[in-house]
């Protein structure tokens, strides 16, 4: 299981990559952010060579002002929730309109 800080999972969000030791853990794909009126968060899929990774990134405040990112908010040194993960086909059966 790989280790990041919230400031780590961020900084290799943004950079699309980082280096942790001998470890070079790799962003393979992102969602948008996702807007939750004054809070946004983003989810980051990412890889370490070996296994796959999901881990959540968080930022308050607004376009017109500056972020705060939850590094900010919770702590840099703080550990990251990071779930292994393996994508797989999900068939959704759901009531829709007729």
């Amino acid at each position: 299981m790989v280790k990041l800080t919230i400031e780590q999972l961020e900084d290799m969000t943004f950079e699309g990559g980082i280096a942790i030791g001998d470890v070079t853990c790799t962003v393979v794909e992102e969602s948008e952010w996702e807007h939750g009126h004054k809070h946004q968060s983003k989810t980051v899929i990412f890889t370490d060579g070996n296994k796959h990774y999901r881990g959540e990134l968080g930022r308050s405040g607004s376009e017109w002002t500056d972020w705060t990112y939850d590094s900010e908010i919770y702590g840099a040194d703080d550990l990251a929730e990071i779930t292994e993960v393996e994508k797989r086909e999900v068939v959704v059966t759901e009531w829709v309109a007729v």
